[in-house]
């Protein structure tokens, strides 16, 4: 059986004040023809720009998707997934039916 192994880097950044990024869940395999969600949320801040990274097999970081503010998602490359922002330091990947060309580690950041 393929299996598109989707794994996420959990990370988290301290500035002036404590902000931080969870990503849940923090690893996941899916087997290829399933569905996805990814969700990735910030703490200690307002108002974040907010963005999903792909990285493939030896390949190097990929923007996906990026966000200015809620319902405002802009996509870089076409492709099988989709994001949504439905609350301010809130973002949301998901696929209806994931692809082996899906596979790789994505995360989450913000500005």
């Amino acid at each position: 059986m393929l299996c598109s192994p989707l794994a996420l880097l959990l990370g988290t950044f301290f500035g002036v004040r404590s902000q931080t990024v969870h990503q849940w869940p923090a690893t996941l395999v899916q087997p290829v023809g399933s569905p996805l969600s990814l969700e990735c949320t910030v703490e200690g801040t307002s108002n974040p720009n907010l963005y999903w990274y792909r990285q493939a097999a030896g390949r190097g970081l990929q923007l996906l998707f990026y966000s200015v503010g809620v319902g405002q998602i802009s996509s870089e490359v076409p492709q099988n997934l989709s994001a949504s922002r439905p609350q301010d330091r809130r973002f949301i990947l998901s696929s209806k039916k994931l692809l082996l060309s899906d596979s790789g580690f994505y995360l989450c950041a913000w500005s």
